[in-house]
This record gives C-alpha cells, structure tokens and sequence, in this order.
C-alpha cells in the first residue's frame, strides 16, 4: 500500500446518487456528532477568529494531563492534527537523516502508517497479524526489526479488523524491542472497548519506556472535522516532537472544542453507551445471516464479503440502499462497517440481508 486512499464523503455519494437518504457508515465517526459543549464553545471563539491562537498548546496539554491524572503532567503530551499528523511528526523525529530507515507494520492496520513513511524514503517491514484471528505475534514481532528500525507501530482496538490484545502482549512487545525502537500504541479507539480489560499503556510512559500514545478526538468525541489529536510519552520523547512543531500549529476552535468535549462526560457515556448495545445487536444480525465476521472492541465490524464477492462489489451494491461502508485495509474480500444509531444499523441489515439474496440466486440462506 502506497497511499492512503480516503473514503468518499456523503456530498460524493449524493452527487452520484441522486436525492437518497444517506447512512455513513465508513469512516469510523461519532453518529451523534460533536458534544453540544463542544460547539458552544467553538461558536463562542468565531467572534475572535480575527486573533491569533495560543502561540502553543499548553491549554489544552494541561487538560490532558488532569483529564488522565495517573502521575501524568502537562510535558507527557503534545498535540497535533489528527493522529496522521503525529504519525508525520513521529517519523520527522525518529528517523536520522542521511541513514537508511525503516518501520514494522502488523498488516491489516490502518494505511497511513505505510504511506507516510514511505514518502519520507524509509523501508516499511510488514509482519502480519494471524490470517485467520488477526491476532497479533507480540512473542515473535521483535523478529522483523532491524538495525535501521526506528518505529514499530501496533493499534489496539485493531483498524480495520477490530481485534484487541491484552496487558501481557503489550509487555511482551516491550520488552523485546532493542534500545533504538520506540514503539507506537495507536488506541484511538480504546473508549470503545467496553467488554474486555485494555493495557494499562500509561504505566509504560512513566516508566519512561520508549512508547508513544496516540489518542484522538475523532472518534468517540466527535470532532473529526476539525483534525485533532494527541500523543503520550515520556516528557524526553515529547520534548523531541515538540521541537519539530510549528508556533500556531493548533487553531483556536481546536483548542476550544478539545477542552469542552473532554469536560462533556455525560456526552461520551452515551456515545459509548449506544456503540456498546449497537455492536452487540449488530453481531447477533450476522450471525442470523451466516455472515463471517471478527470480535471488535471499536466502533466498527470487519466482515467477509458474503456469497463469494469482492469488498468492492459489495460497498457498490450498498451504496443504492444508501449505506456507505469501505473496504478494510490491506483485506480486498472484507469489509468495515462502522456502528452508527440504530436506524442506520437497522438499514445496513436490511441491505445486506438483501443483497445476500440478489447474490445467491434467491437461494434460502
């Protein structure tokens, strides 16, 4: 994979579509929206958006640091434009120039981990998770790395699979990795993981263990239309990304929104509440339709594509029920539906159910 291919957005989908009700179901967003705090306090910044921001983003880090509490403090994060731009600024930091670099990747995984180490010239090492159970090898990962290996990126939940490991693989991952390795724990969906025990990753930053965070206010929160993201570390390992942001980097609505979505509790127990309950009834509807899909602990289900079909023919054949979902990266026969309210859910269903039907020759299931 050498580029990240984004998915399309409702306006593209309307457009080829014509006047449909649209349920968008693949991009892993909050159905809900942003928290009504949150836009209470974008609106309240519109007046002032003649001024410059904050010159950096201690505000917010500051937050974070009594949001988490834990022993962590302001200098144990940093922010960024979404989760890609840390990933950016990650391998800006680590990698040494004028040497040859390289990263080890766990495919299926998300696709920017690939694409943008690639334009940066560095070797991408993939070491796959199993085929069938797409768990991960945390005793044999450390096989993969090289001398010119400076990242190892692992997410948990899983993008696209939904899969999840436990604290033992976490710490079995670190504790094989050389001295020149800083690994990258994506757990941008870990609000969701709700019926299992996620690791306790931030015991690993105090501990000053070469481990990078990334967390994001996209998903559970609901602001991914305004791109941003964080990073935990140690404060040394912080201090090196810093070094590499621009002044002004975060936007005074960016900053605004984070810090009243992360004081909106009530907001996020409901969020995580319904994708709780949506995911369960969702899992029972394929069972009920024979359809092959894998344990999530995110905010979406990676299934096979039914009746022997391509991920592609059957995001187009959802799309003239209005139901947008995408293929799972580095998995053409899968696809990711994301869990939204129950009435896209209910549609999703019925259109797969459908389809199943079309595809079989009307063949009793």
């Amino acid at each position: 994979m050498s580029a990240y291919k984004i998915g399309q957005s409702i306006d593209d989908v309307r457009a080829a579509s014509g006047n449909i009700s649209i349920h968008k179901m693949s991009s892993n967003e909050n159905p809900y929206g942003p928290s009504p705090k949150a836009i209470t306090a974008i609106t309240e910044q519109l007046s002032q958006l003649h001024y410059y921001p904050e010159r950096d983003d201690s505000k917010i880090t500051r937050a974070l640091a009594e949001h988490f509490g834990k022993g962590l403090c302001a200098a144990n994060f940093t922010t960024g434009n979404g989760a890609v731009d840390l990933i950016n600024l990650l391998e800006s930091a680590m990698f040494v120039e004028g040497e040859a670099n390289s990263i080890v990747i766990c495919p299926p995984c998300f696709g920017s981990y690939a694409a943008t180490a690639k334009l940066k010239g560095a070797t991408v090492i993939e070491h796959p998770l199993d085929p069938q159970t797409f768990a991960i090898d945390s005793a044999g990962l450390a096989n993969s790395i090289t001398e010119n290996t400076r990242l190892v990126y692992i997410c948990n939940p899983n993008n696209p699979t939904g899969s999840y490991f436990d604290q033992s693989a976490l710490s079995q991952i670190l504790d094989s990795l050389p001295e020149h390795v800083t690994l990258v724990y994506d757990e941008v969906y870990y609000h969701f993981a709700t019926e299992f025990r996620m690791p306790d990753a931030i015991q690993s930053v105090l501990h000053k263990r070469n481990i990078v965070i990334l967390h994001s206010f996209s998903k559970a929160y609901g602001l991914a239309g305004l791109r941003t993201g964080y990073a935990i570390a140690s404060e040394a390992i912080i201090a090196k990304l810093k070094k590499r942001k621009l002044t002004f980097q975060n936007d005074r609505l960016s900053m605004a929104a984070m810090q009243a979505a992360l004081g909106d509790k009530q907001f996020l127990t409901k969020i995580i509440d319904n994708n709780t309950q949506q995911r369960t009834w969702l899992r029972r509807q394929l069972d009920d339709l024979g359809i092959q899909y894998w344990p999530s602990q995110a905010n979406f289900i990676c299934f096979k594509a039914p009746n022997g079909k391509t991920a592609q023919q059957i995001i187009e054949l959802l799309l003239t029920y209005g139901v947008m979902v995408r293929a799972a990266f580095y998995l053409p026969d899968c696809v990711r539906v994301s869990i939204g309210q129950a009435e896209a859910n209910r549609q999703f269903i019925k259109a797969i159910s459908e389809i199943i039907d079309q595809t079989s020759g009307g063949t009793e299931r």
